[in-house]
């Protein structure tokens, strides 16, 4: 008798990887094929739309579906790994990237990004930032080596093509009668929390500043890679609108984890 992980091993493989034979205690007498049949329909169904509620600018640009021809062979490839469905579909950007699809739509990866990152942050819950005077909690010989951690809705993305256009047009669902769509490079802020999200743009050196913050460099690592892209990056400002946006929540040390 099969214990219990290898019984839902062996049905996982006949139901998503479509190899194997599924464990005989569920076939009962119907025939194999038509079970497993109802079993795989729900499960391509059900992730085709989870993905299309994690994409929605990626199927209101690709039409349902197309969106689906693109979705299937990920879904397939690349079935969820983790317990939280919530986790599952941040690697289909890059399997858009790598799609022949991306000669004709150069930008749909990073709509497809975006996207993403606006469905995470509106699903996450806003802390009670700091205030810039928590700097001063610190020696000033060690500020550069201190970590800023930043909201956790905040993310940051750039691109070579206006994406955020794109989400906003389809929020504001009135289809232009044209519209005109040409490379344009952008550095992107998202925030959000609790149901809610917005976009911003930023300059290039406050982009890299912040970036490199969300990525957990050091303080003083952050702001070289603002002066790295702007010579005259203003790190005093930049500090103050970091803090001023409540972006801060905590101010940790150079030996935390």
């Amino acid at each position: 008798m099969p214990s219990l992980s290898e019984t839902q091993a062996a049905f996982r493989l006949a139901v998503v990887d479509r190899t194997g034979v599924a464990p005989a205690m569920l076939v009962a007498p119907a025939p194999t094929a038509g079970r497993l049949a109802i079993y795989r329909r729900h499960h391509r169904e059900s992730l085709i739309r989870h993905l299309a509620g994690r994409f929605p600018t990626v199927e209101w640009l690709l039409g349902t579906a197309r969106f689906v021809e693109l979705a299937e062979p990920f879904i397939r490839t690349s079935p969820p790994s983790v317990p939280c469905m919530a986790e599952y579909g941040e690697g289909f950007a890059a399997a858009l990237e790598h799609h022949g699809l991306a000669g004709e739509l150069p930008y749909l990866a990073d709509v497809a990004r975006l996207d993403w990152m606006l469905g995470y942050a509106a699903v996450s819950i806003g802390l009670p930032p700091l205030v810039i005077t928590a700097l001063g909690t610190w020696p000033g010989d060690r500020l550069p080596d201190l970590r800023l951690v930043l909201q956790p809705g905040a993310g940051y993305l750039h691109s070579s093509w206006p994406v955020d256009d794109l989400v906003r047009v389809r929020l504001d669902e009135r289809v232009p009668d044209r519209l005109e769509f040409t490379a344009l490079p952008v550095a992107l802020e998202v925030r959000g929390g609790r149901g809610e999200f917005g976009i911003g743009r930023l300059d290039r050196a406050e982009f890299a500043f912040r970036a490199a913050l969300r990525t957990g460099a050091t303080l003083g690592a952050a702001l070289e890679a603002g002066l790295s892209t702007d010579p005259e990056f203003d790190v005093p400002a930049a500090l103050g609108a970091l803090f001023a946006a409540g972006l801060v929540v905590d101010i940790l040390p150079p030996d935390a984890e």
